[in-house]
């Protein structure tokens, strides 16, 4: 199976996951040792990657009303995947958010070793401004 497939799996896997709270399905997506680099501090090892997954989630995407996902052709080179990506969120009363960057995934033969989040600089921009008009209507 080629990289750009298992990223899809993992990407279908993440996504179900999303839907149904079960986190253990992308376990073995993992290396034992991953790294998910990420504010404010990197996860390290399988078990931390998916806690802060889980976690981003929990804390802001299920906060909203819904969000949906664009993620462009990824592009492969050696054991690297990158591929661009923008989530639209919706929350009721507030106008739209759209956030967009790049997602790169390292593996170590079919696992992901390292995968990091960038976001765009108007992304940052964008949710910064966004959470400080409208933030506090994700409380609860």
């Amino acid at each position: 199976m080629s990289i750009e497939d298992r990223y899809q799996a993992y990407a279908d896997a993440f996504e179900e996951s999303y839907e149904d709270d079960d986190w253990s399905r992308i376990e073995p997506f993992f290396t034992e040792d991953a790294v998910y680099e990420g504010d404010p501090e990197d996860a390290r090892g399988r078990a931390a990657v998916l806690a802060k997954l889980k976690g981003g989630v929990d804390t802001f995407d299920r906060r909203m009303d819904s969000r949906t996902p664009d993620f462009q052709s990824p592009s492969v080179e050696g054991d690297t995947l990158t591929m661009k990506w923008t989530v639209t969120y919706t929350k009721a009363g507030c106008p739209d958010l759209a956030i967009s960057g790049l997602e790169t995934a390292i593996f170590e033969g079919d696992r992901i070793k390292l995968l990091r989040d960038t976001f765009d600089p108007d992304a940052q921009k964008a949710m910064g401004e966004w959470m400080t008009a409208h933030g506090a209507k994700l409380q609860g």
